[in-house]
């Protein structure tokens, strides 16, 4: 599927890193790679993370501490010994990795957003007190930022350009959106049968997902 997007479009694919040792079978053909919020307190996926030589974004975990998170972009840009698929590594660190706010969840179950102006500032001070380099952000609008409402990703990518414009320190700092999308809108179940609709979260769809863009493009 990789190499097929590759040679269909002139484009290189994003994935996210679920094991890290399957990294071997695309490393050379990926652009950009995404650790989830179950993921980042791992230590085999901070380690992979290290060795990889595009950028890799940590997202908050599913409790949404923001220093688990940074934690996690701390050890990505150490170098590090250590063994992946029986074989000794020696990694020079990835100076990359960077943060992914994805939103999170409380005991009871409700979603808390972390894509609020006040978040954001908050992310850049703690930034600030830690020597990482190439400080960056990537807004999550999906997840538990919209509690999976899919077309909150519109509301809520307008919210973050507008943070941007109004604190210089933000705007340094929020690199770009990552929108979920697909061709129809919503989502539907496994056997259902829908054509282009996906199956895990729901998406924006085609139509609102290319005037996004173009919105974006204009606004930011």
């Amino acid at each position: 599927m990789h190499m097929n997007v590759f040679l269909e479009t002139g484009l290189s694919t994003a994935d996210e890193m679920l094991y890290p040792e399957n990294l071997g079978y695309l490393d050379d053909i990926m652009s950009y790679i995404a650790i989830g919020a179950r993921s980042v307190e791992n230590q085999q996926h901070r380690l992979t993370s290290s060795a990889c030589d595009v950028a890799v974004g940590m997202k908050n975990p599913t409790s949404g501490d923001m220093s688990v998170m940074l934690n996690s972009v701390v050890a990505a840009q150490q170098a590090h010994d250590f063994t992946y698929r029986g074989w000794e590594v020696k990694s020079s660190g990835n100076p990359l990795a960077h943060t992914i706010l994805r939103g999170a969840v409380n005991k009871h179950g409700q979603c808390i957003p972390n894509y609020h102006f006040e978040d954001l500032f908050l992310l850049h001070e703690m930034y600030s007190r830690r020597n990482l380099q190439n400080p960056a952000c990537i807004v999550d609008t999906n997840h538990s930022n919209s509690s999976k409402k899919f077309k909150e990703q519109i509301r809520i990518s307008k919210e973050v350009l507008h943070s941007r414009k109004h604190s210089t320190e933000i705007r340094s700092l929020v690199k770009g959106l990552m929108i979920e999308s697909y061709i129809e809108p919503g989502s539907q179940k496994v056997g259902e049968g829908f054509y282009g609709k996906s199956i895990t979260d729901p998406c924006l769809g085609w139509e609102d997902s290319e005037r996004l863009i173009y919105e974006i493009a204009e606004n930011a």
